[in-house]
């Protein structure tokens, strides 16, 4: 038998020698090797390399890596730099929040922390893979393993089922990892990407606006939008995307209701099930609505003027009684502060038959009597925060209203979504910056964003659990985290958090392993002399530095 290797034998060699887990945190072994005087491969200051280490962790033990190496692109021919070294460079890229590709060099190819901690060396950051272009290069040295272009033209090539793959894959490990609870409720909604009309693949949508001219009348105009639109599903537990679909920015996003449900039940496996859903009215459609029912799930979402069904709920809701809520509101401020009361008044109002089109599917020419027709439930808005309507607003839902309020707060889940998902991914995870002006870049970056955004979520939710846990022994009993536990903190606090945490630590590397230090750790364990008061309290002294890795140990048993 032939011992030669082969073209799938090179690539998974390739990928074994440069992937981000070629540097393994070992604090004891690297703290012993400073301490003998080894030479070090590098000592660096940590910045925002420590974004990357707990969460490195989390994502090996999430199961996050062989994912990453499957990623391939199957219309790249030749292979200089493996795509899974790419796809590690665009998620740092990602998590690092880097709106631009031309400020790579500047903010990522020239951090050799964490540069080194993906797996490229010393020689690949400062020289990068090949000598092309050398002999023409005048005033401007290489920055980085590769170009800005040559990373945006790799990573547009993946195909859009290669990215989806991977995002569900996510999911899929996220929640066998027990990051979700066992049932959701989960909010359904879209959102427009906006381009230029130099995009190619481009969607065009219409859009009427009312402006005033010079002389103050009211005039309405048509603009024209450009770029794609975003329809995601999301736990509203954790504010993480379970299932996506990219569409031209003019498409029409409800039918994408239930095979996103469908999707993200996929995804989340046996692991949990989805109970509710929440969307606004652009979904709603009988049949559909009927198809969430058929499968055990209850819905919820607004009427639309004109609708026999609402007409039908209003006028029922004078026969049954009301269900109010009063919560105390502060206003104002220092001593002009007073507590106001706000009222809600809802009606609930079931077996409603007038929704015709609620149902299965119906052939041609078939009428339902009456009788034959599913009843939908609803919930009339008499009163919502002390303010009254003439025609007052109906939810429909499939669901109890006996108690209308649970029907009311399960609609309320669906407003997350807007900052969970869509104002964050177009803020501090910069969605509407894609690497190239094409559809299938804009496709790729969108997907691969929430992949970032779902797994930096859950971990940091995964963290704060842990801490709370540590701080509470009590609370050992595994509960699936709650995005209330992050306190408000977006992810831009978050990564500006970690910044000023690691500002004063470097990270050391010691052949295939890396130790993380306080400036005053490090200068202690290299055999400096530090007076007592410039060593933070949280260190503890000398002795204590050098006791906590063994050192002290060691030297006395020698």
């Amino acid at each position: 038998m032939s011992n030669q290797q082969t073209t799938e034998d090179v690539k998974k060699n390739l990928i074994h020698q440069l992937s981000w887990r070629v540097a393994e945190r070992d604090d004891q072994r690297v703290a012993q090797a400073i301490h003998d005087g080894e030479e070090l491969d590098g000592v660096y200051g940590l910045n925002e390399a420590g974004l990357m280490d707990e969460f490195w962790h989390f994502l090996e033990q999430v199961g996050v890596f062989p994912l990453i190496e499957q990623i391939k692109a199957t219309t790249i021919e030749r292979v200089m730099v493996p795509m899974v070294m790419m796809v590690s460079l665009y998620f740092l890229k990602t998590l690092y929040g880097i709106e631009s590709m031309n400020a790579l060099p500047t903010l990522l190819f020239s951090n050799v922390a964490a540069m080194t901690l993906l797996g490229f060396n010393a020689h690949q950051i400062a020289n990068g893979f090949s000598r092309r272009g050398d002999d023409r290069r005048r005033k401007k040295p290489k920055q980085g393993p590769m170009t800005p272009q040559a990373l945006a033209a790799n990573v547009a090539k993946l195909s859009e089922a290669t990215v989806l793959a991977f995002f569900n894959g996510c999911i899929a490990v996220l929640a066998a990892f027990g990051i979700f609870a066992a049932e959701l409720t989960v909010a359904v909604d879209g959102s427009k990407i906006e381009t230029t009309e130099k995009h190619t693949g481009r969607g065009c949508l219409k859009v009427e606006q009312r402006k005033r001219d010079k002389e103050g009348n009211w005039i309405t105009i048509i603009e024209l939008v450009y770029g794609w639109k975003l329809v995601a599903l999301m736990d509203a537990r954790t504010r993480i995307p379970l299932a996506l679909k990219v569409l031209k920015i003019e498409a029409y996003e409800g039918e994408w209701l239930v095979p996103l449900v469908k999707q993200a039940q996929a995804n989340l496996g046996k692991h949990a099930r989805i109970v509710k859903v929440a969307a606004d009215r652009g979904y709603l459609d009988g049949v559909d609505l009927y198809e969430l029912e058929e499968m055990g799930i209850i819905w919820v979402m607004w009427t639309k003027k004109g609708m026999n069904v609402r007409t039908e709920a209003i006028a029922r809701s004078a026969e049954e009684p009301e269900q109010r809520r009063v919560t105390q509101v502060r206003r104002g401020q220092g001593r002009n502060q007073r507590v106001e009361e706000e009222v809600t008044v809802l009606v609930g109002v079931s077996g409603l038959k007038s929704y015709t089109q609620y149902g299965p599917p119906r052939q041609e020419g078939e009428r339902r009597t009456y009788d034959q027709r599913p009843d939908v439930n609803g919930v009339v808005i008499r009163q919502w925060k002390n303010q009254t309507y003439e025609t007052p607003p109906v939810l429909l839902t499939n669901g109890s209203v006996e108690d209308a309020f649970v029907a009311y707060d399960d609609y309320d889940q669906r407003s997350l979504i807007e900052n969970g998902v869509f104002r964050e991914g177009k803020q501090p995870w910069n969605l509407e910056h894609a690497p190239q002006k094409t559809e299938a870049a804009v496709i790729v970056h969108i997907t691969f964003t929430l992949a970032v955004m779902a797994l930096a979520t859950a971990f940091r939710l995964w963290s704060k659990q842990q801490e709370l846990a540590q701080e509470e022994p009590m609370l050992q009993e595994v509960v699936a985290p709650d995005f209330t536990l992050l306190e408000g903190e977006g992810a831009q606090a978050w990564r500006r958090r970690l910044q000023q945490e690691n500002r004063d630590k470097v990270i050391v590397f010691v052949g295939q392993h890396f130790g993380i230090f306080h400036t005053a750790e490090f200068s202690i364990l290299a055999g400096l002399r530090i007076k007592p008061a410039g060593i933070p309290a949280e260190l503890g002294t000398a002795a204590d530095i050098l006791r906590r890795h063994g050192i002290l140990e060691r030297a006395q048993n020698a």
